[in-house]
């Protein structure tokens, strides 16, 4: 057996009446690399500041047995940097200097510490966040080979199935472990849903049984009682026939409650929940008859006199999702700024309508439920409005929240169905899949593939990328090019 890097037993962290993590005994060993995924407010980053000795409002015990460097997901840059430090490995991550760094960089620079310093134990809180797709492909590289135990949190797919071999699902406060990258995860899920669904249609089959027995049983007792009443007169010899009846009566009386009996002591199977087909219907006064509905022409793009697209042109196809990719500060979001105000060179169909990913601000300033304030934004019926929020994890009672009591997931994930249950017929997505939970993603992309218009993306994600893309276009050296 593999030597024991840590070992954490009967954990329990509650936030004042919720329990976040109920732990009885979890493990990692030497050379593993534990992807640690679940929703978003689950306790993922909790559980990995327990196991760094960076959270103390717990109960249980931790044993570690090797050191471990840790990376936060929000962190403060701390420029200085030693005689240690890996001044290769950041000219590879192509980051400049430490001085004005953007988002991506400042991640790319914090990695760099982080990984400039060998420990036998590493921690990563996504690690992926702002890193263009050359980056975390670089990422993979070094850390693919690490020796040591690696743990980290994430939501980047095509990074987990590069380098995990154990992934802990962390659901409900607790944490189960499967074995594997994401792709064996999902299997793995798949094969449990479908036992699933065996044991729950074995349990129906079983109480359909049992109740069409116990009603016969129940009709041939009344049928009895019947005839026993029509008989008002009983004959001396026919007395001893009555009673015989009156005992077998109440055998079929007993036999029906014995049936009854066995029903309520079934074990009960609760059917996992289904994904439910999504449509989003466009109206009449949103068909679009152009095969094109968005073309640039000559198109040059600066951000102050940085030139980041150079006379490129481009036509975008009517209802497909089209990704455009390139490295952090190609001009991918600069290109959805130009499209989105119909800057010169741009020819956009006058029957677009665009709807975009906004955050939502005005929930503190409101006590509307959720569902009703989304069927005022919507010409949809509730049935699909309230599917569309059942596949991004609110619950028939959540969907009565008031908007001003949302979480910070919840009101993410409110915004991204107000972006589809508006009337549009283009979708502009800048960076989705950022800051949403694996649950989340995975909900986005089916709403993206049942979505009847146009949806323009940018994106890191490989696999999110893959997923839904339909044509896939880069950013490079200031041209668009399709790949």
């Amino acid at each position: 057996m593999n030597e024991l890097s840590v070992k954490l037993k009967d954990i329990d962290v509650s936030f004042g009446n919720k329990d976040v993590l109920k732990i009885e005994e979890l493990s990692a060993y030497m050379d593993d690399k534990v992807a640690i995924i679940g929703p978003n407010g689950t306790g993922k980053s909790t559980l990995l500041k327990i196991i760094a000795d960076k959270f103390h409002g717990f109960e249980g015990a931790v044993q570690r047995e090797t050191d471990f460097n840790y990376f936060a997901q929000i962190g403060e840059l701390d420029s200085r940097i030693d005689d240690n430090f890996n001044f290769e490995l950041l000219s590879r991550l192509n980051v400049p200097d430490n001085k004005g760094l953007s988002g991506g960089e400042e991640t790319k620079f914090r990695l760099a510490q982080v990984l400039s310093e060998y420990k036998l134990g590493l921690l990563l809180d996504e690690p992926t966040t702002h890193l263009d797709q050359e980056s975390v492909n670089l990422l993979i590289d070094e850390l693919k080979y690490y020796f040591g135990t690696l743990i980290f949190v994430s939501h980047d797919r095509h990074f987990i199935n590069s380098i995990a071999d154990k992934i802990w699902e962390v659901a409900d406060g607790n944490v189960r472990e499967y074995t594997g990258n994401y792709d064996d995860y999902e299997n793995q899920k798949e094969q449990e849903r479908l036992e699933n669904e065996r044991q729950y249609q074995s349990f129906i089959s079983e109480k359909k049984r049992l109740e069409d027995a116990a009603q016969k049983q129940m009709e041939k007792a009344a049928k009895m009682s019947g005839d026993k009443n029509r008989k008002q007169d009983i004959k001396p010899d026919r007395l001893s026939s009555s009673k015989q009846k009156d005992t077998v009566q109440k055998q079929v009386f007993k036999t029906a409650k014995s049936i009854e009996s066995r029903i309520s002591h079934l074990d009960e199977v609760e059917r996992m929940g289904e994904d439910k087909k999504l449509k989003f219907p466009l109206s009449k006064s949103m068909d679009i008859h152009n095969s094109f509905p968005i073309m640039g022409q000559d198109i040059t793009v600066k951000r102050g006199d940085k030139v980041l697209l150079d006379k490129v042109s481009f036509q975008f196809p009517l209802g497909q999702a089209i990704a455009i990719t390139g490295p952090n500060g190609a001009g991918k979001s600069s290109l959805l700024h130009e499209i989105m105000n119909d800057t010169e060179g741009m020819d956009i169909s006058p029957k677009v309508k665009m709807e975009s990913y906004r955050q939502m601000d005005y929930k503190m300033f409101t006590d509307e439920p959720v569902i009703k304030y989304l069927m005022k934004q919507t010409e949809f019926q509730e049935p699909l409005v309230r599917s569309i929020l059942q596949n991004l994890g609110f619950s028939q009672d959540e969907v009565m929240k008031p908007l001003h009591n949302l979480s910070g997931g919840e009101a993410t994930r409110v915004s991204l169905a107000l972006m589809f249950v508006r009337p549009s017929n283009v979708i502009i997505l800048d960076e989705p899949t950022n800051f949403i939970d694996l649950n989340t993603i995975e909900a986005l992309e089916t709403f993206i593939k049942a979505y009847e218009g146009t949806v323009l993306v940018t994106s890191h994600d490989k696999y999110f990328v893959d997923r839904i893309a339909e044509s896939i276009y880069k950013i490079e050296e200031r041209k668009l090019n399709r790949i």
